[in-house]
């Protein structure tokens, strides 16, 4: 059986939406010839945590957590909050508060930390992968992103190693939605661009969870049209068997698994909420 190592920052018990598709996969490869091994960071600031997803881990599983690294335990000092106060990911790059604390944050992150704010875990990461394919050779390495910092540990492992590297890009690297608006320097631009680019030169597959994401890619990197492939989202039929069994609830549940930063209000969707509401709907959001 070939082996896998798997760069993924989001493990349960995090609650990471996105962390359901390396969660996922991962149970399914051995049954087609691929052992999986797993390298994670120890604590995840924003995600809550979802402790049943720990049921989902094969107990055999190689799973390797080290430092996370990150900056947000400063990054709470700074603005006046408690230790271990949560954080809400569209709060920290709001476009709404106009404190200077908050606006000196985002500038920090924006151009300081590239490519993300979670780069500090490639600190401990590295050298923790690195300490498990020395001990258990691997064939092929994987990265997940976003964090978009994941995917140089799996290159650098890639060139080290001289194994093929495949990235999964659940959303775009430079391009991403939570950039918008916001001001990144020129040289942090180029510099992030660099990294994107030269990362996917360098991969042997490129992967995509949605066909939209793949067609902007290609437009910007045609070279990596044959080597691009999307595997959707899905879902994991067993999740449901219980709820398809169980008596129908009165209440219709509205469920958006994510983020919705301000400047992504949907005046339309609460239009009709509340219409739905007046019409004597019970909707549970």
């Amino acid at each position: 059986m070939k082996r896998l190592l798997v760069i993924s920052y989001f493990w349960p018990p995090s609650g990471k939406a996105s962390l359901h598709w390396p969660l996922f996969v991962i149970k399914h490869l051995p049954k087609h010839g691929w052992q999986p091994s797993v390298v994670t960071a120890d604590e995840d600031t924003f995600s809550h945590r979802d402790e049943s997803l720990l049921a989902e881990v094969d107990p055999a599983l190689t799973v390797v957590k080290s430092s996370a690294n990150d900056p947000f335990g400063l990054y709470r000092s700074f603005l006046g909050k408690k230790s271990g106060a949560p954080l809400v990911a569209s709060e920290t790059i709001s476009r709404e508060n106009t404190d200077w604390k908050h606006r000196l944050a985002i500038w920090v992150r924006m151009n300081l930390f590239v490519p993300d704010a979670r780069v500090g875990w490639n600190l401990s990461a590295l050298p923790a992968a690195r300490r498990l394919i020395e001990r258990e050779p691997v064939d092929a390495v994987v990265s997940i992103g976003p964090p978009h910092s994941s995917h140089l540990i799996g290159k650098r492992l890639s060139r080290r190693y001289g194994i093929p590297h495949i990235l999964v890009l659940i959303d775009p690297w430079v391009d991403i939605v939570y950039y918008k608006d916001f001001t990144r320097s020129r040289p942090t631009l180029l510099l992030d661009t660099y990294l994107e680019r030269s990362t996917l030169d360098n991969a042997r597959r490129v992967v995509f969870v949605t066909d939209t994401t793949r067609e902007d890619y290609v437009r910007k990197y045609p070279r990596i049209a044959e080597k691009s492939h999307v595997l959707y989202w899905g879902y994991n039929e067993e999740s449901f068997a219980a709820a398809a069994a169980a008596a129908p609830s009165p209440e219709r549940v509205v469920l958006h698994a994510g983020n919705i930063f301000d400047y992504q209000n949907p005046p339309g969707l609460w239009k009709n909420l509340r219409a739905a509401v007046d019409r004597g709907e019970r909707l549970k959001l």
